[in-house]
């Protein structure tokens, strides 16, 4: 009896000892909750919170288009960051930061909420602070690491206002660069003749060989044939920016074009290196001319 006793009192001491010792950790929930908390008072925004869901927001400029519907494709240019700073994307002239799709497809959850519940209406402007768990989770995604509660702002773009949100950036972008001498055509292109050139003139018809740099007005360049490496183009066959603009020019000349997303590949973009509705910067010089 005295035996037992011995073996079932170490037995029970060691399941103390063992249960005492357990750490106890924190769940995901704790952690972004009070990470975001945190984060708010540090950066002293005011924001509150959507339905108890953990997600907080703040209208930084109410909508004043019409309203959108998960159904709408809309243009939104999105900033975000990750609250510990690690991730960063804010270059409004990337991929990752412009959309044209169907609201309703937009991840993560909280963002698509928020422009359709929150903000309401188009041309206005939402940031959120959303918690990890309902971000990209443990995973992450892409560049954006996992566990990473997310600052976002949202501006979602009036559709029918477009075109003069995109004649303002050009003036904005022509300004900022000490770019000067440019010619706006009815169209909303924007050109400058560098040498007109004197050789054979330029139709639709024509096939030109050119060398020229295209870039995003956040100079990263997307496409480029320099001297030597010349392309071959029928010019009925390019863009509607390069339609217009270069027959402005004879073969020797050189031209200097910023062309809206009407004038050039539209609200989608062309994936994976021209964003939707990008503004384009080409420059170019054409060397040969066949008719």
């Amino acid at each position: 009896m005295k035996r037992f006793f011995n073996y079932t009192f170490s037995g029970f001491l060691l399941l103390t000892i063992f249960f005492s010792c357990q750490k106890e950790y924190e769940t995901i929930d704790v952690i972004d909750d009070r990470n975001v908390q945190e984060y708010i008072q540090l950066n002293k925004i005011n924001m509150q919170e959507y339905q108890g869901t953990g997600v907080y927001y703040q209208v930084v400029s109410p909508g004043a288009g019409p309203e959108v519907q998960y159904s709408d494709k809309i243009p939104a240019l999105i900033t975000m960051r990750s609250l510990d700073g690690k991730y960063v994307s804010v270059d409004t002239f990337s991929i990752a930061n412009r959309y044209y799709n169907f609201l309703g497809y937009y991840n993560p959850e909280p963002i698509r909420i928020g422009v359709k519940e929150v903000l309401k209406k188009s041309n206005g402007t939402i940031r959120m602070i959303i918690p990890s768990r309902l971000a990209f989770g443990r995973n992450g995604s892409g560049s954006i690491p996992g566990n990473a509660s997310l600052d976002v702002t949202v501006r979602a773009l009036d559709i029918s206002k477009l075109v003069q949100y995109e004649d303002f950036t050009i003036k904005k972008y022509l300004e900022s660069n000490s770019l000067t001498g440019f010619t706006k055509t009815t169209t909303g292109l924007y050109y400058k003749i560098g040498q007109p050139g004197t050789g054979s003139p330029i139709t639709l018809d024509s096939t030109i060989v050119a060398n020229y740099t295209g870039k995003l007005l956040n100079g990263t360049i997307f496409d480029r044939a320099l001297a030597g490496s010349e392309a071959t183009f029928k010019v009925n066959s390019l863009v509607n920016g390069w339609r217009q603009g270069i027959p402005l020019i004879k073969q020797g000349g050189s031209i200097r074009l910023i062309v809206p997303s009407a004038l050039g590949y539209g609200l989608e973009g062309s994936s994976p290196s021209i964003p939707s509705f990008s503004v384009l910067d080409f420059e170019v010089t054409v060397t040969d001319v066949k008719q």
